[in-house]
């Protein structure tokens, strides 16, 4: 109970933190929307990719030229034009030609082109003389444009072939059935006659005009030999070079392998972008204090001044005192000289006063002056030298503050001494607090040690200049100035009107007070002046910072904002596609290569035996064929004519039936019912279970590179609570920023963008155990490991985006992709979104489930458990990381 109790108060004092500090509040409230943003601007721009591909240019050009069918003209070629330009699917674009069309299609005007051969009307009527010839259509694509537009076209391309088929199919087999009804009327009055003719018919064309089409085939294949040799050549040519591709191949598998560190490294950029505010009020401080220098020179010349009037009265009164002495030894004047003395010593407390003033304000102003050698002490580029003079130099700063202020005790001690009363010992005992904290900020400045500088260090040594400064400052000079001068008015009445003080009078260390008092003002001038010395080289740098600064602030915030934005946006890409060659080097290349060595080996050693069967084939050809020819065609012409196999009644009886109905049917022989299985109403919708996951992940990534797993505790507070506690503590913390984040971006998928979502209720509650389930893992791994940490949680990304199966089934991705499938948290977190998306099948979500419930508890408890075992061991590592002044 005492656990938990602990927990609590800790997870409450860190969101007291969080909303006392307005920048911290507006940080969280970002990192709750930024990774719902990732996902909102991908499912908008998938919502429905193909309804726009009617601005897809597609260049088509007819060269067709009409033939002849049944006495007829026929275009197909201006047919299939007429149809396009009824068709909105894709966007054609009707050209001029040929040279049009290629030359659009090269420079990408036009994804693809589109063109229709003079003969393609003839090729395409060619079955009704006998001869076939397919007619082709000439479809050139520029793949290099875009990854998806090409298989838009592609799809274009075949959509068109099939009009023209179906189109074709549905004119020819009308066409033929009706004119085999009028052969079919026909055929019943010269049935004998018909069957004899129809026989040599048949058995001509079935055997010796394919039998004549394929000796065409030897012979043509014949004559490509030299062509053939010469290509096989180039081929061997091209396993020459296999080596140099083999060594590209394994840089490209190495700079794959490096690119998570050169990520990481990247990953500065996303600092320096939220470090934007910050430097951008650097400038206008530089700038104020750059305007109001002048201001400064002044009030130090102005002081210098006054301490050096008041050191001069001083000098005065001291070579004055001699004569005042001298008489004061004799008695009977002693008390007017002692009234004297204590009057030329009134004369000089507006010079003592100006120089007590100043000493005061040199010390205020230490606050500063340690601030800006602490600033300097934390540039990680200084060698240990630079910052040991640094430390000196302060050192040495603080021990002159001390002698000045030692000497302004004296002087205000000996004044109260020779007043008799203690009117000013709470101005004494200030002057001394200041003097003792002078002392242990000397000594801690003393004692750091220039090659291991903690922020802690560097923390104590601030706070304590900060309390000097305070401390100094609340001390009324002006009132002190008054006090004293109370003090020496009162002792001049008392010698002037009481004889009997006189013996008391002449205790009074003139001498020793005017010396005290003239070290003291000789200190503090000799502080000012060098200060003084210094302002010129300061007011240069100061404003050379500010021109730079603020002169080129756009030009550095724009191009942090547009580095950020390359990481954020191009570099995934990259990575992406790196990925992807690196895996095919590794996995597909291997294999290729092995099947283009061996099948050149087998067709370098095939050759010579397929060209000596080829030249006798040839040979045979050209000087047996058309006597083998002749001797088939009366051979078949024998067979047929014995032949009593077709029931010619039955061809008569077919061929008279309904024209319209058969031709519909060869046209659509088969229909399709289909029957659509939990509907998603569009793209967006279906690619939402993807990008949410994805976000949740992201977002508790980004989290974690912003946040802190560390809780911070005052020195006093770190005894009270337990290691666990403070892990237990923080990790709510986290728990609760998923939480957030998967209740803001199902929120506005269902309610900004519209998302089709059937169960929207489970939508929300599963993306809910997801963030949970993600932000407790991502929060274990950088807890326990740190970087490390951090870099295992991005791993798990990139193979979650490649493995899970989120776009493409997983099918369709390599072998190792398909092993990893079942064992990404991403692959359940993506399905359970899916049930809620379609219409949950709960044996499928309860699996999901179950797997990230378990999840949540395993990593949960290894935290907990591990946490203060491994806490110092993580810290070494860093440290030893943090030596190489790259990574914090």
């Amino acid at each position: 109970m005492k656990h938990i109790k602990n927990t609590l108060k800790l997870f409450k004092l860190d969101w007291q933190r969080i909303f006392k500090n307005p920048i911290a509040t507006f940080l969280i409230i970002a990192l709750m929307i930024i990774p719902s943003l990732y996902a909102w601007f991908n499912i908008k721009a998938l919502w429905d990719p193909y309804a726009n591909t009617g601005e897809l240019p597609i260049a088509v050009y007819s060269d067709d030229k009409p033939a002849s069918f049944k006495g007829k003209e026929v275009n197909i070629g201006d047919e299939v034009l007429k149809n396009l330009h009824e068709n909105k699917q894709l966007g054609w674009k009707f050209v001029d030609s040929k040279q049009e069309l290629d030359k659009g299609v090269k420079s990408g005007k036009y994804y693809a082109g589109i063109y229709l051969p003079k003969d393609f009307s003839k090729d395409l009527l060619s079955f009704t003389t006998g001869e076939i010839t397919k007619p082709k259509i000439d479809y050139s694509i520029n793949e290099k444009i875009n990854a998806i537009a090409p298989k838009i076209a592609d799809k274009g391309a075949s959509s068109l072939q099939a009009q023209i088929t179906d189109q074709f199919i549905q004119t020819a087999s009308s066409t033929l059935v009706s004119v085999f009804n009028e052969i079919g009327y026909n055929l019943d009055s010269n049935l004998v006659s018909i069957t004899k003719v129809r026989n040599m018919i048949l058995s001509t064309d079935e055997n010796i005009n394919q039998i004549d089409k394929y000796t065409q085939e030897v012979v043509a294949l014949h004559g490509k030999i030299p062509e053939l040799k010469t290509k096989l050549g180039k081929a061997n040519e091209f396993v020459g070079y296999l080596p140099q591709v083999d060594a590209l191949g394994a840089k490209l598998v190495d700079l794959n392998d490096k690119m998570p560190t050169i990520k990481e490294q990247a990953k500065v950029i996303l600092t320096l972008q939220e470090k934007i505010p910050e430097i951008q009020n650097a400038g206008k401080q530089l700038a104020m204090i750059d305007e109001d220098f002048a201001s400064v020179e002044q009030t130090m010349n102005e002081g210098i001044n006054e301490a050096k009037q008041g050191l001069l009265i001083i000098q005065g009164v001291q070579g004055a005192l001699p004569e005042i002495q001298k008489l004061g030894d004799q008695a009977d004047s002693l008390a007017t000289a002692t009234s004297e003395g204590a009057a030329k010593l009134q004369e000089a407390l507006p010079g003592i006063t100006s120089s007590m003033k100043v000493t005061l304000q040199a010390i205020s102003t230490i606050s500063s002056s340690v601030a800006s050698v602490v600033e300097q002490l934390r540039n990680n580029h200084l060698t240990p030298e630079e910052r040991e003079v640094l430390k000196q130099q302060l050192s040495d700063s603080l021990g002159r503050q001390q002698a000045v202020i030692q000497q302004l005790i004296q002087t205000m001690t000996q004044i109260q001494e020779a007043a008799g009363n203690q009117e000013l010992q709470p101005t004494i005992a200030k002057l001394n607090t200041v003097n003792n904290m002078i002392s242990v900020l000397k000594a801690k400045v003393d004692s750091l040690d220039v090659n291991a500088i903690t922020d802690a260090d560097l923390e104590a040594i601030q706070n304590t200049a900060n309390d000097i400064a305070a401390t100094a400052g609340s001390i009324d000079v002006d009132a002190v100035s008054t006090m004293v001068n109370n003090i020496l008015t009162k002792l001049i009445s008392t010698i002037s009107t009481a004889q009997d003080l006189l013996n008391k009078a002449k205790q009074i260390d003139f001498a020793a007070l005017l010396s005290s008092t003239e070290a003291t003002v000789s200190n503090a001038i000799g502080i000012l002046e060098k200060y003084q010395a210094e302002l010129p080289a300061i007011k240069q740098e100061i404003h050379d910072a500010n021109v730079l600064l603020n002169g080129h602030m756009d030009t550095i915030v724009n191009g942090i904002n547009k580095g950020a934005d390359l990481y954020n946006n191009e570099l995934p890409v990259i990575q992406e596609k790196l990925g992807l060659a690196a895996s095919f080097i590794q996995n597909d290349y291997p294999g290729i290569k092995e099947n283009i060595t061996g099948t050149l080996k087998t067709v370098n050693e095939k050759m010579p035996d397929l060209e000596a069967a080829l030249d006798k084939a040839n040979d045979l050809i050209q000087n047996d064929w058309p006597n083998i020819k002749s001797g088939l065609h009366k051979a078949a012409e024998a067979i047929r004519k014995g032949e009593k196999d077709v029931d010619l009644g039955e061809v008569i009886k077919l061929l008279k039936m309904d024209a319209t109905a058969e031709s519909d049917f060869f046209t659509k022989p088969v229909e399709i019912a289909e029957n659509k299985i939990y509907p998603i109403a569009n793209n967006g919708s279906a690619s939402t279970p993807f990008y949410t996951a994805l976000c949740l992940w992201v977002g508790a990534v980004l989290f974690s590179s912003v946040a802190t797993t560390d809780f911070y505790l005052d020195e006093k507070d770190r005894g009270k609570y337990s290691k666990r506690e403070q892990f237990s503590a923080r990790m709510m913390t986290f728990l609760v920023m998923g939480l957030a984040q998967a209740l803001i971006v199902t929120l506005g998928n269902y309610f900004l963008l519209g998302v089709d979502v059937r169960q929207p209720v489970y939508s929300v509650l599963f993306a809910l155990l997801i963030g949970f389930s993600f932000m407790m893992m991502v929060y274990v791994l950088v807890g326990l490991f740190g970087n490390v940490g951090k870099g295992a949680a991005i791993i798990i990304l990139v193979l979650s985006i490649s493995g899970g199966g989120g776009n493409y089934p997983i099918q369709v991705s390599g072998k190792f992709f398909q092993f990893i499938n079942p064992f990404l948290p991403f692959t359940h977190a993506v399905n359970l979104l899916r049930e809620s998306a379609g219409g949950i099948y709960w044996p499928n979500a309860w699996k999901a489930i179950i797997i990230l419930a378990m999840i949540s508890i395993v990593f949960c408890v290894l935290g907990i458990f591990l946490y203060p075992f491994i806490e110092e061991k993580t810290k070494k590592l860093a440290n030893v990381s943090h030596e190489s002044r790259i990574f914090h």
